[in-house]
């Protein structure tokens, strides 16, 4: 069920219900609500919108933000991010529950594993558990580095509604924030996407 709740920039935002409409959402917004690039790669630092994270984005950056559903939970996601040719190079930030929420058994983990879940079914892949785990640089806010972080590493393959779909992603919770950091599409130049991958710097505040 969709329930139109006003606009935002371009376009209304939609509220769904269900797990299904939810990872549908999510694929609209990565395939449908950025604006395609040539193929050529023009990599540019991007920050994110509240200062957390600096990352590389292979051209000029959309900036989304739609309300979904995780775990029955209504939240905003924002997302940075770009597309090349059928290949979409995403960040997205959710905020993690409140403490009441938590303390109803909403963890900031069920929070990123249902983000992490809903992404899977976007292109048709099963569940799965994170594959392993990958450092990630810590930054002060002069962008010089302070140390590492750990974020969980998720490849898949699946078939989305029109060709067969390569995922490649990073899924974290950072300041107060559940975060994703997924390359997508039926395409993708593995070279690139270890660049965009390995661009990501997380912000201490």
């Amino acid at each position: 069920m969709f329930r139109a709740v006003g606009q935002r920039g371009r376009g209304s935002l939609l509220l769904l219900e269900g797990p299904r409409l939810a990872a549908l959402v999510l694929l609209a917004m990565l395939l449908t609500g950025l604006t395609a690039c040539s193929p050529t790669y023009n990599w540019r630092d991007i920050r994110g919108p509240g200062g957390d994270y600096w990352v590389q984005l292979p051209a000029r950056p959309s900036v989304l933000t739609r309300r979904i559903y995780l775990e029955g939970l209504e939240v905003e996601m924002t997302m940075q991010g770009a597309k090349v040719n059928d290949n979409v190079f995403t960040i997205g930030l959710v905020p993690l529950p409140s403490p009441s929420a938590e303390a109803a058994g909403l963890s900031p983990e069920r929070i990123l594993a249902a983000m992490r879940e809903q992404m899977l079914r976007n292109i048709g892949a099963s569940p799965a558990t994170p594959s392993s785990s990958v450092a990630v640089d810590l930054v002060d806010r002069d962008a010089k580095k302070i140390g590492k972080t750990q974020l969980q590493a998720v490849s898949a393959s699946g078939s989305g509604r029109h060709a067969a779909m390569r995922l490649h992603g990073r899924f974290g919770n950072w300041q107060g924030h559940a975060l994703q950091l997924v390359a997508l599409g039926p395409d993708l130049d593995l070279e690139q996407v270890d660049h965009f991958l390995t661009s990501l710097r997380l912000v201490q505040r």
